[in-house]
């Protein structure tokens, strides 16, 4: 009984306190807390394309979540204690709708950035959570109370607004309206109670102030989603940015290299192919950093930070299922030839093992150039090895056996997981070889590179396979400046296009891939317009691409062998062909492929029951969305 007069008297002073407007309260006497009384008419016109930023600083937009399905905006806050006792039934409904996403938004004024991450880890929420800065969601909604829930359609059309329920005890609920509304909407069905009485503790949105752009609330969020992966100690990036003294250290080169678009790096032409895990910034984004610097860049409060990137472990995707690395360091000699070192590391594994993911960490990013992995069922690889009185054995253009591809790096490579429920074959008994392209930087260097493989958990894993266009007979001459290579690619049965990785070497400057189909249409699949040798990788397709048999896949790329070219290894130019040397050339289009009677992708890759996928491409846009 005192707990319930504490919880009365504190709801009649929040509500006293922090509720300004008129409207209309009273005691809801089932659950002695405030209620507001529901009346306000729905709208039919779609909410705008907002987006939303989680506490870890990544953005959703509205309108991509709508469309993968339902989204249940439930706004909540740290000290009502009402909402603490659904966080369990907000938990399973999250579970188990898998066509809706339940995300809980944090509105009050008082609920920090740092404070929300404890409360979501103390009390076990295991829904998204997002921060609504400035009120904003809350105002265009709006949302008064906590909980309160609103159901908003594929069409961005808000369908539910009220409570979860009729009683914040769970074994005395009688009324389930969120459910419902919810149950309704996904079979069609007419929503038979589309907005109640909400009831609980009033939101406390900030006043509105003109806001500085501070490195706290603005900087720091958009540094950690887009240059964060690269930019700290031991990645490829040549400074760190982890901290605001090193933002405000590198300010002009983040204002230079945004500006013009070189940062983040992300060479595929915007809107030819749709990839995941796109890095590019939003106009506003950059805008935003420009903006910071100009008018003296102003740490901020610093409860505004968001939760900080965990960078404990190397590994992007976390501890790996197997760990593979070098039997022993290598000594790279001081100067001289490159060399294609190849290292021999067993596998024991009594079953084929489907791969996933691979992830490959260079032991000396100053002497790798770049890193394939190749799986051997011949024992030729370890014959070669114990023929060569260093550790592996050296051989230039080629393995030396017939060799089976697994994965690779070189700078800019992202690893990703390949859809659910398929993998690279990782055949019983077969030898994984690492092929590591050493340069020489006149001094030695010792490496020890190593590789994490991720295992497919499916009970029947179905392979992915690599195949490319590729062609192998081309001799640029000397001069060309604008030198044409076409290759092509054709598949005998129904297959899904998984991923595509360009390749070329120093003087390519382009590459164009697209697909025909049998019946003429025409598929944009990737384009590097401004190819670097120094920066390449595989890019996922968001959703796989789906080929028909005879589709024909065409790629057409350029070359510069012209004095003029500065990237050009031969001074004076010369005739530059096909070949294993950095100073040779390549031309070839990889695809990652499944067999279509092995699959049926997903509406997005590998999205997980109640997930929100991945955060939102970070393509330029024309027009900055509203943030959130």
């Amino acid at each position: 009984m005192r707990k319930d007069l504490c919880l009365i008297c504190y709801m009649i002073f929040s509500f006293m306190c922090c509720f300004p407007t008129a409207k209309a309260h009273k005691i809801n006497q089932k659950n002695n807390v405030i209620e507001e009384q529901a009346d306000i008419e729905l709208s039919l016109d779609p909410i705008p394309d907002l987006t939303i930023e989680t506490i870890r600083s990544e953005l959703y937009s509205i309108d991509s979540l709508c469309r993968k399905g339902l989204i249940v905006l439930v706004f909540t806050s740290t000290k009502c204690p009402v909402t603490n006792q659904y966080t369990q039934r907000l938990n399973r409904m999250n579970k188990n709708y898998t066509n809706a996403s339940v995300i809980g938004v944090y509105s009050n004024h008082e609920d920090t950035v740092q404070v929300i991450a404890k409360h979501v880890k103390e009390i076990g929420i295991l829904f998204h959570t997002v921060k609504d800065f400035d009120g904003k969601l809350a105002n265009q909604l709006g949302a008064t109370m906590t909980p309160q829930a609103f159901v908003i359609d594929q069409n961005r059309i808000i369908r539910y607004r009220g409570p979860v329920d009729d009683n914040r005890y769970a074994n005395r609920v009688r009324e389930k309206y969120l459910q419902n509304a919810i149950d309704q909407l996904l079979s069609d069905q007419e929503i038979t109670v589309s907005q109640a009485d909400s009831f609980g503790c009033t939101i406390h949105l900030p006043e509105e102030t003109a806001h500085t752009i501070t490195y706290a609330r603005h900087i720091a969020p958009i540094i950690q989603r887009n240059c964060q992966s690269c930019h700290r100690s031991g990645q490829v990036a040549p400074f760190p940015l982890m901290t605001y003294e090193d933002a405000k250290t590198w300010s002009t080169e983040m204002v230079s290299y945004t500006q013009s678009h070189l940062m983040p790096l992300w060479k595929p032409e915007p809107g030819y192919g749709d990839f995941k895990q796109t890095r590019r910034m939003w106009d506003w984004e950059v805008d935003k950093i420009t903006e910071w610097v100009k008018s003296g860049m102003s740490y901020g409060n610093e409860a505004d930070l968001p939760v900080l990137r965990s960078f404990d472990n190397s590994w992007f995707l976390g501890e790996p299922d197997l760990l593979v690395e070098m039997p022993e360091p290598y000594d790279v000699p001081a100067d001289g030839e490159d060399e294609y070192r190849h290292f021999i590391i067993p596998t024991n594994f009594d079953q084929d093992m489907y791969v996933q993911a691979i992830d490959i960490e260079p032991g000396n990013r100053k002497t790798v150039h770049h890193v394939i992995v190749y799986l051997d069922t011949t024992g030729k690889a370890r014959e070669l090895d114990a023929a060569d009185p260093k550790p592996g054995y050296a051989r230039f253009g080629g393995t030396g056996f017939d060799a089976q591809w697994l994965g690779g790096w070189a700078p800019g490579v992202t690893p990703n997981l390949l859809p659910e429920g398929t993998g690279a074959l990782l055949p019983r008994g077969a030898d994984i070889v690492l092929q590591i392209h050493y340069y020489k930087t006149g001094r030695i260097k010792q490496d020890l590179s190593r590789a994490g493989l991720y295992f497919s958990k499916a009970a029947d894993p179905k392979r992915v396979y690599v195949d490319a266009a590729i062609n192998t007979e081309f001799q640029i001459p000397t001069g060309a400046a604008k030198y044409q290579v076409k290759a092509t690619w054709t598949e005998e049965e129904d297959v899904y296009a998984i991923t595509v990785a360009p390749h070329m070497h120093l003087i390519g400057t382009d590459m164009k891939v697209d697909a025909t189909f049998p019946d003429g249409r025409q598929q944009e699949m990737i384009w590097i317009k401004d190819w670097d040798f120094n920066w390449q990788d595989a890019y996922q397709y968001k959703i796989p691409i789906f080929m028909p048999a005879s589709t024909v896949v065409k790629a057409v790329g350029h070359f510069d062998n012209s004095a003029a070219n500065s990237l050009n290894p031969n001074n004076p130019p010369k005739p530059i062909g096909w070949g294993e040397k950095t100073t040779d050339e390549m031309f070839i289009a990889f695809l990652g492929i499944i067999r279509a009677k092995d699959f049926t992708p997903e509406a997005t890759s590998t999205s997980h029951s109640g997930d929100l996928d991945e955060p939102l491409p970070r393509h330029a846009a024309a027009h900055p969305r509203q943030k959130v």
